[in-house]
């Protein structure tokens, strides 16, 4: 006999028994839902709140890096100007790159090439 496939067929078995006999965990508390106790489980959001936690901390500690290097040479109003000024160039940035990819995306809808 063979022995070489018994263990992928004990594996197998064993998981095939997992998969119908598994049990999600039971909170025995009054006024909970079925449905809020699977969404305690529920973990596809977890990553996108702690990447948006980490983000926002960096955020703040550049923000105030930037406060605190010219906190001596410029006054609230100028950094907040320089603030105001940045965020536009950005958004004029973005808005170039937009009117590229949107051209180009129209061109492929259109097959056409402008000359």
């Amino acid at each position: 006999m063979d022995t070489t496939q018994e263990p992928i067929e004990v594996i197998d078995a064993w998981q095939r028994w997992y998969q119908e006999n598994r049990v999600v965990a039971q909170i025995d508390e009054p006024l909970v839902t079925k449905d809020s106790r699977e969404r305690m489980h529920d973990t596809t959001n977890a990553f996108d709140s702690m990447a948006k936690e980490t983000y926002i901390t960096k955020a703040q500690e550049h923000f105030a890096d930037t406060i605190a290097e010219f906190q001596y040479e410029l006054s609230g109003k100028e950094i907040y100007k320089a603030f105001h000024a940045a965020a536009m160039d950005n958004m004029d940035c973005v808005k170039k790159e937009y009117n590229k990819a949107k051209q180009l995306v129209d061109m492929l809808r259109c097959n056409n090439v402008a000359p």
